[in-house]
C-alpha cells in the first residue's frame, strides 16, 4: 500500500463528513473509473475511425493483411500506402480496449 498526503483543506473536511480512509478510497475509484472510461472512449474513437477509413474491424483487416497479397496490394492502390503505420497504431487501440475493459471490470468486482 501506497502512502500519500491529503491537503489538510481536504482532510479537515472529509473528517467532519465522516472517515477519512474511505472517503479517499472511494475519491481513489471514482477518479480511476473515470480515467479509464476516458482512456477507453479515446480507444474506441481512434479504431472506428480505422474501422470507417479500411471497411473492416480489427480482426478481419489483421487476419486479411497477414495472410492475402491481393488483399494488400488493393488496400494500398485503393486505401492507404500507410497501411502498415495505420495497422500498428490499430492493434494498439484494439488491444487497449481490451485490456483497459478488463482493468475496469477487475476494479469494479473488487
Amino acid at each position: 500500500m501506497a502512502t500519500i498526503a491529503v491537503k489538510d483543506k481536504y482532510a479537515e473536511v472529509l473528517t467532519t463528513l465522516g472517515d477519512l480512509q474511505t472517503a479517499v478510497d472511494l475519491a481513489l475509484q471514482r477518479y480511476t473509473i473515470e480515467q479509464i472510461t476516458t482512456k477507453i472512449d479515446e480507444l474506441k474513437r481512434r479504431e472506428a475511425i480505422y474501422q470507417d477509413k479500411y471497411g473492416l474491424e480489427y480482426p478481419t483487416f489483421a487476419q486479411s493483411i497477414s495472410k492475402d497479397e491481393t488483399f494488400i496490394n488493393h488496400i494500398e492502390t485503393n486505401v492507404s500506402k500507410q497501411w502498415e503505420i495505420d495497422l500498428a497504431d490499430w492493434e494498439f487501440c484494439h488491444k487497449g480496449i481490451k485490456d483497459w475493459t478488463q482493468q475496469l471490470q477487475t476494479l469494479l468486482l473488487t
